[in-house]
């Protein structure tokens, strides 16, 4: 069994390929949260040094949470590209069972912990003092991490790891003193021989559609991206496509137009759903490795709260899973929340359309992307 496996559910990336547990090629990442143009081009490179294609792997494994929210969706919205590409079967992940894994040969309470911001920290509890790595609080948001004292109280020897311990360790310390100590690993993110030691030993695959993320943070995960989901656009969907075009253009594209683009060989979207009901879509043309994004819009009572973003991050990790190289775009000058978000993942101006817009005659601003190849932009580990 061949198995591709990668995380970006914190400020960390991994990725890595695997015959059964085996590690054939693994590759990290630190230090960046942006991981929308970066993970494609990593592992392009994992399948270049094991010399093997997309249809030579049998599962994805991905981490679904705890983790960025952000992050998470980028990492799901790959995962199911594959799936539903190369129709194989996707394993669930759980980052902080990923990330104990690092230290496994540590005999004593194993606490990983990553930053979920506005002073939390993601944690669980590992009984590892028979080597068993045995799972005795299951993964949780807490703050302050003292909330920890009551499932920690009967033991010494207390290991704290991840990428929350630098700015927490003073808590850590003045609650749990002698009885505690910290992993040394510089890099404090998952690594893909983790991600493949879980996912060989997985019990249950799922399908791309039960493929969710896990929010531990209810606050900002349900008042922004309530039964969040991005599914491929179709045909039922075009009701509700309408009544969100009119609030978005002042030219809003018609139902013929949704028809002609659902049957156009170079045409891909998707549409954002938030409880059950379609409030953004976008979608591109891909010919041969260029990638034209046509149209991203959300509904009016939707904006400000992220939706953009994310199917902005899911078209240009669907470009990059096509094999596209370079994606561009046109946007008014009016709009400036929208070049803010384009200039924020790295498109720049290349050029001007004049008049380009039919309802009031508007220049258009022509802005390119290139995806990099990450090996030659960061050095992997």
């Amino acid at each position: 069994m061949k198995i591709l496996a990668f995380d970006c559910s914190s400020k960390t990336m991994a990725a890595a390929i695997g015959e059964g547990p085996t590690v054939l090629a693994a590759a990290e990442a630190a230090d960046n949260r942006n991981h929308a143009p970066y993970l494609m081009p990593m592992i392009d490179g994992l399948l270049a040094k094991t010399e093997m294609k997309p249809q030579d792997i049998d599962v994805i494994g991905v981490t679904v949470g705890p983790g960025s929210f952000t992050g998470l969706r980028i990492g799901i919205a790959t995962a199911k590209g594959f799936g539903d590409m190369l129709n194989i079967p996707l394993i669930p992940l759980s980052s902080l069972d990923a990330l104990a894994l690092n230290y496994k040969g540590y005999h004593g309470i194993l606490v990983p912990i990553l930053d979920a911001r506005k002073s939390q920290v993601y944690a669980a509890v590992y009984d590892n003092r028979n080597g068993e790595m045995k799972k005795i609080l299951k993964d949780t948001a807490v703050s302050p991490l003292t909330e920890l004292a009551a499932e920690l109280g009967g033991f010494d020897d207390i290991l704290f790891f991840g990428d929350a311990v630098e700015n927490w360790r003073g808590e850590i310390e003045e609650c749990y003193g002698e009885r505690c100590s910290f992993g040394v690993d510089p890099y404090h993110g998952i690594r893909g021989e983790a991600l493949i030691a879980l996912t060989a030993g997985a019990e249950r695959a799922v399908s791309s559609e039960e493929l969710l993320p896990v929010y531990l943070r209810s606050v900002d995960a349900v008042a922004k991206f309530a039964d969040f989901t991005v599914d491929e656009m179709k045909a039922a969907d075009i009701e509700e496509l309408l009544v969100l075009e009119k609030t978005a253009f002042p030219v809003p594209w018609t139902e013929n137009m949704f028809k002609n683009e659902l049957t156009n060989a170079y045409g891909h979207y998707w549409v954002l759903r938030s409880n059950q009901h379609v409030t953004a879509y976008g979608g591109f043309w891909l010919v041969c490795d260029e990638c034209h994004i046509t149209n991203i819009a959300v509904h009016e009572d939707f904006r400000r709260q992220g939706q953009g973003k994310a199917i902005l991050e899911h078209l240009i990790q669907m470009a990059q899973l096509y094999g596209a190289h370079d994606i561009t775009l046109e946007v008014r000058p009016s709009n400036e929340a929208a070049l803010t978000l384009y200039k924020s993942h790295g498109f720049l101006q290349k050029g001007l359309r004049k008049h380009y817009y039919e309802d009031n005659g508007e220049d258009a601003i022509i802005m390119w992307l290139h995806l990099p190849d990450m090996t030659q932009k960061k050095p992997w580990r």
